[in-house]
């Protein structure tokens, strides 16, 4: 019985182990893009705010998203980037089967008018 004891504290201790690391850690969508002719920084920002409202509607309130646009750096005017952030994988595969639903399909049509994507990746974001 002691024995049994001791093993699952084991367990119970890796898990809570696992589990803080894991609680540093999110899932990190980048897409590197440049606003459409005839449409605004607004415009991004507009579309932009509707997908979070709607993958929090749809999928989690812990998904985000955030426009990064350039200050200072070698880019060219009119790119920008999208960084969304999921608490982890199974989140980020939940939003894609969220956008591929009709209302999903509306919201990144409205993305793709404003702005078009050339490059994208998926990162496993640690803080550190």
């Amino acid at each position: 019985m002691k024995a049994q004891m001791t093993k699952i504290l084991s367990v119970f201790l890796v898990l809570c182990i696992w589990g803080t690391a894991v609680a540093d850690t999110t899932v990190r969508a980048v897409w590197i893009c440049s606003v459409n002719d005839g449409k605004t920084m607004d415009d991004v920002r507009a579309a932009n705010s509707a997908w979070v409202r709607f993958m929090h509607a749809n999928v989690d309130d812990a998904i985000s998203s955030v426009i990064l646009t350039p200050v200072v750096g070698n880019i060219e005017a009119g790119r920008f980037i999208y960084a969304d952030d999921f608490p982890s994988f199974d989140v980020w595969n939940q939003s894609r089967d969220a956008s591929d639903t009709d209302a999903g399909k509306k919201i990144d049509a409205a993305l793709d008018e404003a702005g078009t994507c050339d490059s994208n990746s998926l990162h496993l974001a640690e803080i550190s």
